[in-house]
Protein backbone atom coordinates (compact mmCIF):
# COMPACT_ATOMS: atom_id res chain seq x y z
CA UNK A 1 0.00 0.00 0.00
CA UNK A 2 1.31 3.32 -0.60
CA UNK A 3 1.62 6.41 1.72
CA UNK A 4 -1.64 7.95 1.08
CA UNK A 5 -3.42 4.72 0.86
CA UNK A 6 -1.95 4.01 4.31
CA UNK A 7 -3.03 7.84 5.41
CA UNK A 8 -6.32 6.95 4.38
CA UNK A 9 -6.62 3.99 5.95
CA UNK A 10 -5.55 5.42 9.06
CA UNK A 11 -8.20 7.88 8.58
CA UNK A 12 -10.85 6.01 8.10
CA UNK A 13 -10.08 3.74 11.32
CA UNK A 14 -10.06 6.99 13.48
CA UNK A 15 -13.37 8.48 11.58
CA UNK A 16 -14.88 5.67 12.42
CA UNK A 17 -14.04 5.00 16.14
CA UNK A 18 -13.92 8.78 16.78
CA UNK A 19 -15.67 10.89 14.22
CA UNK A 20 -14.26 12.92 11.48
CA UNK A 21 -14.55 16.26 13.58
CA UNK A 22 -12.32 14.85 16.19
CA UNK A 23 -9.41 13.66 14.72
CA UNK A 24 -7.14 16.24 13.70
CA UNK A 25 -3.86 15.12 10.77
CA UNK A 26 -1.22 14.84 13.46
CA UNK A 27 -3.27 11.97 14.98
CA UNK A 28 -3.86 10.23 11.26
CA UNK A 29 0.11 10.81 10.48
CA UNK A 30 0.76 8.92 13.55
CA UNK A 31 -2.06 6.47 13.31
CA UNK A 32 -0.28 5.39 10.15
CA UNK A 33 2.95 5.60 11.41
CA UNK A 34 4.34 9.44 9.65
CA UNK A 35 4.77 12.66 10.86
CA UNK A 36 2.32 15.48 9.78
CA UNK A 37 4.97 17.07 7.63
CA UNK A 38 4.98 13.86 5.40
CA UNK A 39 0.78 13.98 5.22
CA UNK A 40 1.46 17.97 4.32
CA UNK A 41 4.08 16.90 1.40
CA UNK A 42 1.83 15.02 0.17
CA UNK A 43 -0.53 17.32 -0.40
CA UNK A 44 -3.47 15.67 1.90
CA UNK A 45 -5.93 17.39 3.51
CA UNK A 46 -8.56 15.97 6.25
CA UNK A 47 -11.04 16.57 4.10
CA UNK A 48 -9.59 14.94 1.06
CA UNK A 49 -9.16 11.97 3.11
CA UNK A 50 -12.55 12.43 3.63
CA UNK A 51 -13.69 12.53 0.44
CA UNK A 52 -11.27 8.94 -0.39
CA UNK A 53 -12.61 7.04 2.45
CA UNK A 54 -16.56 8.19 0.91
CA UNK A 55 -15.31 6.71 -2.82
CA UNK A 56 -13.67 3.57 -1.25
CA UNK A 57 -16.31 2.64 0.67
CA UNK A 58 -19.10 3.80 -2.55
CA UNK A 59 -16.42 1.32 -4.41
CA UNK A 60 -16.85 -1.84 -2.51
CA UNK A 61 -20.59 -0.87 -2.50
CA UNK A 62 -20.54 -1.20 -6.03
CA UNK A 63 -19.05 -4.72 -5.79
CA UNK A 64 -20.74 -6.09 -2.94
CA UNK A 65 -24.30 -4.67 -3.94
CA UNK A 66 -24.73 -3.44 -7.53
CA UNK A 67 -22.58 -6.08 -9.19
CA UNK A 68 -24.49 -9.03 -7.22
CA UNK A 69 -28.00 -7.75 -7.55
CA UNK A 70 -29.65 -8.62 -10.68
CA UNK A 71 -33.16 -9.19 -11.54
CA UNK A 72 -34.56 -12.33 -10.78
CA UNK A 73 -36.55 -14.24 -13.69
CA UNK A 74 -40.21 -13.57 -11.79
CA UNK A 75 -39.44 -10.62 -10.52
CA UNK A 76 -41.44 -7.62 -11.14
CA UNK A 77 -39.66 -3.94 -11.86
CA UNK A 78 -41.01 -2.91 -8.08
CA UNK A 79 -39.94 -5.79 -6.71
CA UNK A 80 -36.58 -5.93 -8.15
CA UNK A 81 -35.90 -1.62 -7.37
CA UNK A 82 -37.55 -2.21 -3.74
CA UNK A 83 -34.63 -5.23 -3.31
CA UNK A 84 -31.98 -2.98 -4.70
CA UNK A 85 -32.55 -0.16 -2.72
CA UNK A 86 -33.33 -2.29 0.22
CA UNK A 87 -29.71 -3.32 0.00
CA UNK A 88 -28.19 0.12 -0.80
CA UNK A 89 -30.00 0.87 2.67
CA UNK A 90 -28.49 -1.77 4.43
CA UNK A 91 -24.77 -1.10 3.26
CA UNK A 92 -25.07 2.54 4.20
CA UNK A 93 -26.45 1.99 7.70
CA UNK A 94 -23.66 -0.13 8.02
CA UNK A 95 -20.96 2.61 7.10
CA UNK A 96 -23.68 5.11 9.05
CA UNK A 97 -21.00 7.31 10.62
CA UNK A 98 -18.77 7.48 7.66
CA UNK A 99 -21.77 8.61 5.58
CA UNK A 100 -22.91 11.22 8.41
CA UNK A 101 -19.38 12.78 7.65
CA UNK A 102 -19.68 12.85 4.28
CA UNK A 103 -22.71 14.34 3.86
CA UNK A 104 -21.81 16.91 6.32
CA UNK A 105 -18.24 17.97 5.21
CA UNK A 106 -19.01 16.92 1.46
CA UNK A 107 -19.41 20.43 0.63
CA UNK A 108 -16.11 21.19 1.13
CA UNK A 109 -14.28 18.46 -1.71
CA UNK A 110 -13.13 19.41 -4.74
CA UNK A 111 -14.56 19.31 -8.57
CA UNK A 112 -12.70 16.16 -9.09
CA UNK A 113 -13.71 14.71 -5.91
CA UNK A 114 -17.55 15.28 -7.10
CA UNK A 115 -16.76 14.31 -10.55
CA UNK A 116 -15.96 10.93 -9.34
CA UNK A 117 -19.09 10.45 -6.94
CA UNK A 118 -21.19 11.44 -9.52
CA UNK A 119 -20.12 8.49 -11.51
CA UNK A 120 -20.15 6.34 -9.13
CA UNK A 121 -24.10 7.83 -8.44
CA UNK A 122 -24.32 6.49 -12.25
CA UNK A 123 -23.03 2.95 -11.18
CA UNK A 124 -25.13 2.43 -8.70
CA UNK A 125 -28.39 3.37 -10.48
CA UNK A 126 -26.88 0.96 -13.60
CA UNK A 127 -29.03 -1.99 -12.09
CA UNK A 128 -31.88 0.26 -12.03
CA UNK A 129 -31.53 2.00 -15.52
CA UNK A 130 -30.83 -1.19 -17.23
CA UNK A 131 -33.67 -2.79 -16.09
CA UNK A 132 -35.70 0.16 -17.23
CA UNK A 133 -34.59 0.05 -20.63
CA UNK A 134 -35.13 -3.37 -20.65
CA UNK A 135 -38.41 -3.20 -20.46
CA UNK A 136 -38.46 -0.72 -22.66
CA UNK A 137 -39.97 2.42 -20.29
CA UNK A 138 -39.86 5.96 -20.87
CA UNK A 139 -37.93 8.72 -19.15
CA UNK A 140 -35.13 6.57 -17.87
CA UNK A 141 -32.64 9.19 -16.72
CA UNK A 142 -35.28 10.86 -15.18
CA UNK A 143 -37.19 8.38 -13.19
CA UNK A 144 -33.61 7.13 -12.03
CA UNK A 145 -32.36 10.50 -10.79
CA UNK A 146 -36.16 10.75 -9.41
CA UNK A 147 -35.54 7.52 -7.51
CA UNK A 148 -31.98 8.69 -6.34
CA UNK A 149 -33.35 11.51 -4.79
CA UNK A 150 -36.13 9.33 -2.94
CA UNK A 151 -33.59 7.23 -1.70
CA UNK A 152 -31.62 9.97 -0.06
CA UNK A 153 -34.58 11.36 1.64
CA UNK A 154 -35.14 7.52 3.26
CA UNK A 155 -31.83 7.49 3.97
CA UNK A 156 -31.94 10.71 6.03
CA UNK A 157 -34.24 8.74 8.27
CA UNK A 158 -31.62 6.40 9.40
CA UNK A 159 -29.33 9.13 9.78
CA UNK A 160 -31.45 11.54 12.30
CA UNK A 161 -33.47 8.86 13.73
CA UNK A 162 -32.14 5.84 13.83
CA UNK A 163 -34.39 4.17 10.91
CA UNK A 164 -33.58 0.69 9.79
CA UNK A 165 -33.58 -0.25 6.01
CA UNK A 166 -36.84 -1.65 5.91
CA UNK A 167 -38.11 2.09 7.59
CA UNK A 168 -35.71 3.92 5.20
CA UNK A 169 -38.10 2.12 2.18
CA UNK A 170 -41.30 2.81 4.00
CA UNK A 171 -40.57 6.37 3.77
CA UNK A 172 -40.35 6.64 0.28
CA UNK A 173 -42.62 4.22 -0.79
CA UNK A 174 -45.59 6.07 -1.76
CA UNK A 175 -43.36 8.34 -3.86
CA UNK A 176 -41.12 5.52 -5.13
CA UNK A 177 -44.43 3.93 -6.85
CA UNK A 178 -44.96 7.24 -8.74
CA UNK A 179 -41.89 6.61 -10.46
CA UNK A 180 -42.14 2.87 -10.94
CA UNK A 181 -44.19 1.85 -14.34
CA UNK A 182 -46.14 -0.90 -14.10
CA UNK A 183 -46.22 -3.41 -16.44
Amino acid sequence: MNREGQFVKAARQLFEKKGYAEVGMREIAAHAGFTPVQAYRLGLAKVDLLAEISIDLTDEQISKVTKKTKKKTNEGLSEFVIRYLLALYVFDIKHIKIRRESAAYGWMWSATYEERIRNQVMELLGPIIAVLSEEGHSDVPARCFAIWSLYYVGYRDAVVNGATAKQCLDVIFPSLKLLLPQA
